[in-house]
């Protein structure tokens, strides 16, 4: 009977185990040439999982205490942003951001809730790692400033996909408030202040629930991570790539160009510098169009870091608007893509949404014909086939602006024992389906592999990616991410797991009484 009893509960074992689910890290960033105590924030069992990382020199090793890794940062780890899985026999959590960085990054201490008792912060500049634990909570810290210095506050949350959606204020020692920032260039804040007189100031860290709901009050929770950076450093210029070579010349913008008589002239294809010089300014340019030609602009400014919110629009020599965009794919800034419906002059105008400008409202404004474009997205970010069984991959293809390759869709850098029978795909595109088949005698992997586009005739390939950023409303309320620290992968994953094993049938015990006759 026991030995009855233990096949059925490691069969269950197997049967309700999964892969992991980690939503956050925190904290989620560590200094180069150190080693970071890291909670994963979701679940993991068994403990601990595997951790696969998108560049070396980052170590991630179970601590003594469970769910906890030290994260060991190589001197040489490469900065900024990077992918983590976690990852068992039964699959892998979606990939999770962690930021190596080049300078010292503070932990949050608590108590730190009231301006009574805030967290010191000895030196600018400043990068403090740190999390609203709890329902209502406030981060505070305390930064000694002189009179006429100017102190920027601003914070990476929303483009961690936290759960809260920030606020930082500034307050005295008094608790009085001296200045408030909801939104920056996304919903992170963004706040720029100069300190009236000599003394110590608290900046206050706080944030409502996202996804919003219909509780309005301060929210906290494993999720609400936040890197908030204090410096006196002079705010940074918005400043734009020079064109690479066939992208056209750099031409800078003109006063005056209100109107269509005073616009200014270009040859596509171009780069245009300018800015939005006052409230209500709007600026004009004109260039040569051919009838039936793809166009394509768009607007780079609060990408940048510019406070521009700018519009885009296509006019005729009429002052017909032919075409006109806002914001494009969630960001602030507009693209456009346009079919010339004649040939000769047409006309592009840019200006500010909020009918704001200034010296600081800059932006680049790229004319070009449009590029035949195919690309790929996954529908999943990772893909779990048991040895001698079948999975699919579903990714739907977008072509754009007359791409007409024949293509192939094809996977790469299989482990051994999976195969994958290369697809054509439809001219149009749309959705495709990829099927790995796994032999029965396959070994258990786990491993990123990489689909793409080939094109058959010049065997080009377009990687296919898994889109982290998303978009939506609920009865109007913004839903998802447009913009993250990392918008996309071309590194997918594959898990091969063992067939499932029949329970066995028990024996009868060699050591039982026979039943009487």
């Amino acid at each position: 009977m026991w030995r009855a009893a233990g096949i059925f509960l490691a069969v269950l074992s197997v049967a309700s185990a999964a892969e992991p689910t980690i939503t956050h890290l925190y904290p989620a960033a560590g200094q180069q040439g150190t080693t970071v105590s890291v909670t994963p924030v979701g679940k993991s069992d068994p403990w601990p999982p595997q951790v696969w990382v998108d560049a070396p020199g980052i170590d991630f090793k179970p601590a003594k205490a469970k769910g906890k890794f030290d994260v060991e940062i190589a001197k040489d780890a490469a900065p900024g942003p990077h992918l983590v899985r976690f990852f068992n026999n039964d699959g892998t959590s979606q990939p999770r951001f962690f930021i190596v960085s080049t300078e010292p990054e503070l932990l949050k201490k608590e108590p730190n809730d009231g301006f009574q008792s805030p967290q010191k912060i000895e030196a600018l500049p400043a990068t403090i790692s740190g999390r609203l634990d709890k329902s209502g909570d406030v981060d505070s810290f305390a930064v000694t400033l002189k009179k006429g210095q100017s102190l920027r506050a601003w914070v990476e949350a929303y483009v961690l996909a936290s759960t809260f959606d920030g606020m930082v204020r500034i307050v005295d020692e008094k608790g009085n408030e001296l200045a408030f920032n909801h939104d920056g260039r996304t919903l992170d804040p963004d706040l720029r202040w100069e300190a009236p007189r000599d003394g110590t100031f608290i900046v206050q860290l706080m944030g409502f629930v996202y996804p919003a709901t219909a509780d309005v009050r301060l929210t906290g929770g494993d999720g609400c991570v936040y890197r908030l950076h204090l410096t006196t450093a002079p705010p940074p210029q918005v400043s734009f790539p020079a064109p690479a070579a066939g992208e056209g010349a750099d031409i800078a913008e003109h006063e005056p160009n209100d109107t269509i008589d005073k616009a200014q002239g270009v040859t596509i294809p171009c780069f245009v510098t300018g800015s939005i010089d006052k409230a209500g300014d709007e600026d004009r340019f004109t260039f040569n169009a051919e009838k039936g030609k793809i166009y394509e602009l768009n607007v780079v400014g609060a990408h940048a870091g510019s406070p521009l919110d700018a519009w885009l629009k296509i006019e005729s020599k009429e002052s017909k608007q032919l075409a006109r965009a806002d914001d494009t794919d969630g960001s602030r800034d507009p693209r456009l893509t346009w079919t010339a419906p004649g040939s000769g002059p047409f006309y592009v105008a840019v200006g500010d949404v909020t009918h704001h400008g200034g010296p600081d409202f800059r932006y680049q404004l790229h004319f070009a014909e449009a590029v035949p474009t195919v690309a790929g997205t996954a529908a999943n970010h990772s893909i779990v086939i048991a040895a001698g069984k079948t999975g699919e991959i579903k990714t739907t293809v977008k072509t754009a602006n007359g791409f007409k390759a024949k293509l192939k869709f094809a996977a790469k850098n299989l482990p051994e024992g999976i195969s994958a029978e290369e697809i054509d795909v439809p001219e149009k595109g749309g959705e495709i389906t990829l099927k790995l088949t796994a032999v029965a005698g396959a070994a258990a992997a786990n491993q990123p592999i990489q689909l793409v586009l080939r094109e058959i005739e010049s065997g080009t390939e377009h990687p296919v990616i898994f889109s982290m950023i998303t978009t939506g409303e609920n009865n109007g309320v913004p839903q998802g991410y447009t913009e993250l620290v990392i918008d996309s992968t071309n590194q997918l994953w594959l898990t091969i797991t063992a067939p499932a094993q029949k329970p066995e049938t028990p024996k009868p015990d060699d050591t039982t009484a026979s039943p009487p006759k």
